[in-house]
């Protein structure tokens, strides 16, 4: 999975095009990648979570408790509000032979 946060202006709004990319075989993964720095490093994944979405204006949005299902909740959240977009890197969406419904989906 590989997602791209995007950077804000000094209004704290969403620029396109720009940000940095974070990949990770999960949610957590991710979310853990994206707390690497020296100032959210020493926050566990669900307070650095909450953290980041009050600064975007979204304090009042419930997290659960556990770090898997808050992590894919706030990414989610993240990209719903514009400030990040999943990437699609080259092989991994085979649009030419869509599954059927109900046919089970091949994990890579």
């Amino acid at each position: 999975m590989k997602i791209r946060i995007h950077d804000t202006d000094f209004d704290g709004n969403p620029v396109d095009c720009t940000g940095e990319f974070f990949t990770g075989a999960t949610a957590l993964d991710i979310v853990n990648g994206m707390k690497m720095n020296p100032f959210n490093s020493h926050l566990e994944p669900v307070a650095f979570m909450r953290q980041t979405l009050d600064f975007i204006g979204q304090k009042t949005y419930a997290l659960p408790d556990a770090p898997e299902d808050a992590a894919r909740l706030f990414l989610q959240r993240l990209t719903a509000l514009g400030f990040a977009r999943y990437e699609i890197d080259d092989g991994e969406l085979d649009a030419d032979h869509p599954a059927e419904c109900g046919e089970p989906v091949e994990k890579k």
